[in-house]
């Protein structure tokens, strides 16, 4: 048996491992996003509730109360915003943002601003904080009365984008730091996961072309156990495939041996016979084993095409005249044998159909109450009826002959069959073909009593949108 050859791995085709992996960094990508939203909601609702600066204005008010001498407070408010603005030069999101700390006494008037050419800022009550512009910036203000002294803090407003890319490069280290104590596991566990599936593929890489028996060892994973029971059942509908093909092949060949046999001894008496009755026996002889093989072989190739699938062309198209074209195909047959053809139904009925299905599924079935169920000494009468019951088409086929016996209704459709009491060869396949053109149109054909308590009926029955 032939090795497996495996093609090697490339990095860039489909694999799910790296698609897995690639998840995984698309969910610690959102769970970054996640964590910069709540960081920045959380400073936001801290800047409009108690800022740093509040915090800031109130110390320094603390420390004010105890003094008394304007030249003291003067002295500590500005060594306090030297002291701040030299601990945030050293911090690169705040560099460029210095503080301004502004004394004030109780009537509003500037004692002291940090930052020269600042204007006393107007502010309301004792102490509160808001966000304010200050020097044409926008700053978060707080201010705090003690004493004889009013303090306040005023620290610039970081824009968005810069305070936004801070707080995302320092989550971008904590997320990238547990990267890899999640992916390597996940990487692992898919790894381990896929194994599985791998032996499976093995398994069936190693089967040859022609084995076709159903899988030895099916995988005990959930996941894998239904992709392998489907391919299971794959199989078994390849087996029944073959089998139906070499059960045609065998019972065409069967069926084709007589016709060829009575063309090559008809051929040999006409080779050899003089001219006169003999030889015009032989001949004809001849042309009705020629014509029987050459519809055998049609029937044969209408069969094998339905069993394939065809894809259906389906277009509106009147039923009514496509049944009466069928009966008048066959009116001169019918009227040989002394058979009247007859069709009930509307005018006219305009309906989305396969004329190619429906026309090989009615002649069949016309062909077999004309062959079987009329003629001499048989029924003279072949009925259509046509009606409309629920959401299905109905057409009805019935004759007033000899009937089917009831031990043998069972095996109508069967390939090849032909009842012993027969009255006419054919192919016995006809009504196969019929059941498997209305079948491929999502309908049934069913056998059933037929005209005047004789012969026998045949029920074509699709759907309207079929």
């Amino acid at each position: 048996m032939t090795e497996p050859v495996l093609l090697p791995q490339r990095w860039w085709g489909p694999s799910l491992t790296r698609r897995t992996l690639l998840a995984l960094l698309a969910a610690m990508a959102l769970v970054w996003l996640v964590l910069l939203a709540q960081a920045a909601l959380t400073h936001y609702r801290a800047m409009d509730t108690n800022p740093g600066v509040r915090q800031l204005a109130q110390g320094l008010a603390g420390a004010l109360a105890a003094l008394e001498q304007p030249t003291e407070a003067r002295a500590l408010v500005h060594g306090m915003a030297h002291t701040l603005n030299a601990m945030r030069a050293d911090v690169d999101l705040l560099q460029g943002s210095p503080v301004l700390l502004q004394l004030q006494d109780r009537a509003g008037q500037l004692l002291h601003s940090s930052t020269a050419g600042v204007p006393a800022m107007v502010l309301a009550g004792d102490s509160g904080h808001a966000p304010m512009e200050v020097a044409g910036a926008p700053h978060w203000v707080a201010w705090e009365s003690a004493g004889p002294w009013r303090v306040v803090a005023a620290e610039p407003r970081l824009p968005d984008a810069r305070l936004l890319g801070f707080m995302g490069e320092d989550l971008a280290a904590s997320v990238l730091l547990a990267l890899p104590l999640v992916g390597l596991p996940l990487w692992l566990a898919v790894r381990t996961g896929l194994r599985p599936l791998a032996r499976l593929g093995a398994q069936i890489a190693a089967r040859s072309a022609h084995d076709l028996r159903p899988l030895q060892h099916l995988p005990p994973e959930r996941e894998l156990h239904g992709l392998a029971q489907s391919f299971d059942q794959l199989l078994a509908r390849l087996r029944a495939h073959l089998a139906r093909e070499k059960a045609l092949v065998h019972d065409a060949a069967h069926e084709l041996r007589t016709p060829m046999a009575v063309i090559a001894t008809q051929a040999h008496v006409l080779a050899q016979a003089p001219e006169g009755p003999a030889r015009a026996q032989a001949g004809e002889a001849l042309m009705r084993a020629v014509q029987r093989a050459a519809h055998l072989s049609e029937q044969l190739l209408t069969l094998a095409a339905l069993e394939e699938a065809p894809a259906l062309h389906a277009a509106p198209q009147d039923l009514m005249a496509l049944l009466q074209d069928c009966l008048a195909e066959r009116a001169h047959w019918a009227e040989g044998l002394g058979v009247e053809l007859s069709l009930e139904g509307p005018d006219t009925w305009v309906l989305p159909l396969d004329r190619q299905l429906l026309w090989s599924a009615l002649g069949n079935v016309l062909d077999n109450a004309l062959k079987h169920g009329a003629g001499p000494g048989a029924g003279r009468e072949v009925q259509l009826r046509v009606a409309q019951e629920g959401g299905d088409v109905v057409v009805w086929i019935a004759d007033d002959g000899p009937g089917i016996e009831a031990g043998e209704q069972a095996r109508v459709f069967e390939r090849f069959w032909r009842s012993p009491r027969a009255r006419s060869s054919g192919s016995g396949l006809g009504l196969t073909i019929a059941q498997q053109a209305i079948g491929h149109l999502g309908g049934q054909v069913r056998l059933g009593p037929g005209l005047h308590g004789r012969g026998v009926g045949f029920t074509l029955r699709w759907p309207v949108a079929g």
